[in-house]
């Protein structure tokens, strides 16, 4: 058997380098080294054709190699579908991520808008205080440089102050 390629014929080429891919890989390439020799052994013109036995040893491999393969196959199939739910759970969470950093994003715009406004309000405010308070700063000195004019100290006004608070002040 050692002295058939097997190679030569791409049918049986593809199959070998499908089976490599699995673990029972020396199984698959025994079943179509047999195969193949069955397939020489018939083109001799049935010389030396394969017993009863060997053909139903032959059948069980190839009936193994198949399960085999279904199984693998079935397993792909199994991960592939696990692969896409994993996929799909984490576009869900990607999406629902998004909407919570929008979410985020827009609270965030709308704390700065109210921000900008109270501080507009303060600054508002601040600036109608200080303006009050120069205007009464203004008065104020209106008020004392009305005082020390109209009672000057020699003046009679100053000087009936000055007696009115004293008795004031004995009582």
């Amino acid at each position: 058997m050692d002295d058939l390629s097997y190679e030569q014929n791409p049918t049986v080429s593809s199959l070998m380098d499908k089976g490599k891919k699995f673990a029972n890989a020396e199984q698959v390439k025994k079943i179509l080294l047999l195969n193949t020799a069955g397939k020489t052994l018939d083109k001799g013109h049935g010389e030396g054709l394969p017993s009863a036995e060997k053909m139903t040893g032959l059948l069980e491999r190839v009936r193994d190699a198949a399960s085999y393969i279904r199984d693998v196959e079935d397993r792909a199939q199994e991960q592939e579908f696990r692969t896409q739910e994993l996929l799909d759970q984490v576009r869900a969470d990607m999406h629902a991520a998004r909407g919570q950093v929008q979410a985020a994003e827009q609270r965030t715009r709308d704390i700065q808008v109210q921000a900008n406004a109270l501080i507009k309000a303060a600054e508002d405010r601040a600036r109608v205080a200080e303006e009050r308070a120069e205007a009464a700063e203004g008065w104020l000195r209106r008020v004392a440089e009305a005082i020390e004019s109209e009672f000057a100290p020699g003046s009679a006004e100053a000087a009936a102050i000055r007696t009115s608070i004293g008795r004031a002040a004995v009582a």
